[in-house]
């Protein structure tokens, strides 16, 4: 009995210290903030995400607002992490305006001239007072809320820059609107991101007349965009909207890259990536010249098609900013093995000469000059460099 006690002591006490290594802490995303809206005559919250390095700085950020923030508030902080993170967007602030359930779909239609102006005059203005913001302002809705993200666009277009709708319904009328806008400013400038389902009945027809519409009478100074998502339900739609909603409005942001040369061709070329870093270099105060990864990239796709002749025509026209001698030693090394399987064996030993000098403590390019040798058949000189680069080999091990 004595033993059972005491097996039971040292458990619990066990699990007590177990517990007590662990700390636990409130996940806070951002603050929730009330607002005594004059315009809707009630207590309405919204949010606000601010970027990692606000404090810090003295920039300042474009603007997403997120209506339905209860629902996809942190879906947008969640792609603002994402796509910071991987170089594809700049920060930006994310605002949730949260809606009660009982008056969402009214306030989106029959009330939307109350709902622009509680926007207009309270949120927007609250955000612009109390944080540091750019001119630049995104909206993001989705259903009656994507309807009234369109109608917005028609009614008070300067609000925002941009306008994301993920399955936008009702349309009929403000398809009519639209286009009665259109002929009247024919220098129309804003950006519209607009998708649905492909089996979202009334919601697909009104989109796909939408895009008719713009198709046909849009100018050229007008942005815009419709994509079909196939296999996206009505419900899923929102989060994949804005995802590419957002890519679409930072779209001169990221470094340029293309999943193969056909891709490449069909944009245009070099002749499109030239002009796409003019704009960004503009938009965005980037160098005008390419970036390493954009000329490697490019190189690399030549490469994975096997075809030299674009792989030497974009090696030479790159070279003259010396990006080879700044790449990483398997990517520099990567186009000199290339020109070595392709037999030309001058630029092979050139190259990884190069990349041997710059990066002395790496065996790679040592064992290109010994593969490069070898297949000219120079015994000497190949096994001196495989020498060579079993030396540094060892030294880096040790």
């Amino acid at each position: 009995m004595k033993t059972q006690i005491i097996l039971v002591t040292f458990i619990c006490s066990l699990s007590f210290s177990l517990y007590a290594q662990h700390r636990i802490e409130d996940n806070i995303v951002g603050s929730s903030i009330s607002i005594q809206s004059e315009v809707l005559n009630d207590e309405r919250k919204i949010q606000i995400f601010l970027p990692d390095e606000y404090d810090d700085s003295d920039k300042e950020y474009p603007v997403l607002y997120i209506l339905d923030g209860q629902r996809y508030f942190l879906h947008g902080v969640s792609l603002h992490k994402s796509l910071v993170g991987f170089r594809e967007t700049p920060e930006f602030i994310v605002v949730g305006i949260s809606g009660n359930p009982t008056d969402r779909n009214r306030l989106y239609s029959v009330e939307s001239q109350s709902l622009r102006k509680y926007l207009k005059d309270e949120v927007t203005t609250f955000v612009d007072t109390q944080y540091r913001t750019s001119n630049e302002r995104i909206i993001f809705g989705w259903a009656y809320g994507g309807g009234f993200v369109v109608e917005t666009m028609i009614t008070e277009p300067d609000l925002f820059d941009t306008y994301i709708a993920a399955s936008p319904f009702p349309l009929a009328e403000k398809n009519t609107s639209l286009s009665k806008l259109l002929h009247e400013n024919t220098e129309f400038n804003k950006l519209l991101f607009f998708t649905s389902g492909t089996n979202e009945g009334v919601v697909t027809e009104g989109t796909t007349e939408l895009s008719s519409l713009l198709t046909d009478e849009a100018p050229k100074t007008m942005s815009w965009e419709f994509k079909e998502l196939e296999g996206e339900e009505h419900r899923s739609t929102p989060f994949t909207t804005l995802y590419h909603g957002l890519k679409k409005h930072f779209s001169y942001y990221p470094e340029l890259q293309f999943n193969n040369l056909d891709a490449f061709s069909e944009a245009g070329g070099l002749d499109h990536v030239y002009d796409y870093y003019q704009k960004r270099a503009l938009k965005y105060g980037f160098p005008e010249e390419l970036s390493d990864w954009t000329m490697f990239s490019l190189t690399r796709n030549a490469i994975r098609a096997e075809d030299f002749e674009q792989f030497n025509y974009l090696v030479n026209e790159f070279e003259k900013t010396g990006y080879i001698n700044r790449l990483r030693v398997t990517r520099s090394s990567l186009i000199a093995q290339f020109y070595l399987e392709n037999e030309q064996y001058d630029i092979a030993i050139e190259l990884f000469k190069l990349i041997a000098e710059s990066h002395p403590n790496s065996e790679r390019p040592l064992i290109g000059l010994g593969d490069t040798h070898s297949k000219l058949g120079q015994v000497k000189k190949a096994d001196m460099f495989y020498n060579k680069a079993e030396e540094v080999s060892q030294r880096n091990s040790n």
